[in-house]
């Protein structure tokens, strides 16, 4: 991705591969970025996490049912 422009406190990310589309993305969380930059992203579910979280909600509705 490419970081077009810097408005209103968001990064607008343009994908290299489909340039008609945007992505804003909140400054804060990508400060070390400025105009022009190419991005690579990588994004992954983590799935131990995301076990333990709904085990969490399951046993929480459990509760709640059995009250």
């Amino acid at each position: 991705m490419t970081v077009d422009r810097i408005e209103d406190g968001y990064l607008i990310l343009i994908p290299r591969d489909h340039p008609e589309e945007m992505i804003q993305i909140p400054r804060k969380y990508l400060v070390e970025f400025e105009e022009g930059d190419i991005l690579e992203f990588s994004i992954r579910k983590d799935e131990s996490a995301t076990k333990e979280a709904r085990n969490r909600a399951s046993r929480l509705r459990e509760q709640l049912v059995n009250r």
